[in-house]
């Protein structure tokens, strides 16, 4: 419950409980768990705003798909430098739910984060030749084993039947030449917020103590 100002002088205080201070929490936690850590919250419950699954894209933000974090230079190469630091911020997100479910503090990682095929689709001449550089530049790193290029959708009907069987984009239908690259590392990660801070506790509408 929610404790006096008197008899209670929190080490940390955190402003939100959201995904980004119940992570803290739990790290600061880790490292030294005789912390006192007191997280405010303004509405119901924790992870009701930014951090709830119906007000973002409810995905683990890995950078495999987003084609603006591959800009391609004056000279025809690809910087892959902004999504290979997405990309590692994640994993160390995913080494730390690992950590989690090895010690048996999240009982079922399933119950917030599921692996899911996705797949970066364009059409056109130059924009093929940019998914085709893009793909040989992240598959050149280890942190992107596993990513496949294809061609049409005869290819991407293999390995996404829902998504090979719809019609095409009016743009994509006046092009012949079209291409897909398939990243299988994306995640889910929808309530992860809960999963990722077990000792998370309600301690009023407005309090939580960790």
């Amino acid at each position: 419950m929610l404790q006096s100002s008197s008899s209670w002088q929190p080490d940390v205080v955190l402003v939100g409980a959201g995904i980004m201070s119940a992570t803290l929490a739990v790290v600061l936690k880790e490292l030294d768990p005789a912390l006192n850590i007191e997280i405010l919250e303004t509405l119901g419950g924790a992870a009701e705003e930014s951090s709830d699954a119906w007000n973002n894209a409810g995905t683990g933000h890995a950078a495999l798909c987003e084609l603006n974090y591959t800009p391609q230079h004056s000279d025809g190469s690809i910087d892959i430098s902004k999504a290979l630091e997405v990309n590692v911020e994640f994993d160390l997100s995913r080494q730390l739910w690992s950590y989690l479910v090895k010690k048996g503090a999240v009982a079922d990682p399933k119950s917030f984060i599921h692996p899911i095929p996705h797949m970066s689709f364009v059409w056109g001449a130059e924009h093929v030749a940019f998914l085709r550089k893009r793909y040989a530049a992240l598959t050149a790193h280890h942190c992107y084993h596993g990513m496949e290029y294809m061609r049409g959708q005869a290819e991407a009907r293999r390995v996404d039947p829902a998504r090979g069987r719809r019609a095409l984009p009016e743009g994509a239908r006046r092009h012949r030449r079209r291409a897909a690259a398939r990243e299988r590392l994306m995640f889910e990660s929808t309530g992860a917020v809960h999963a990722s801070c077990p000792r998370l506790s309600r301690a009023s509408t407005s309090c939580f103590i960790v």
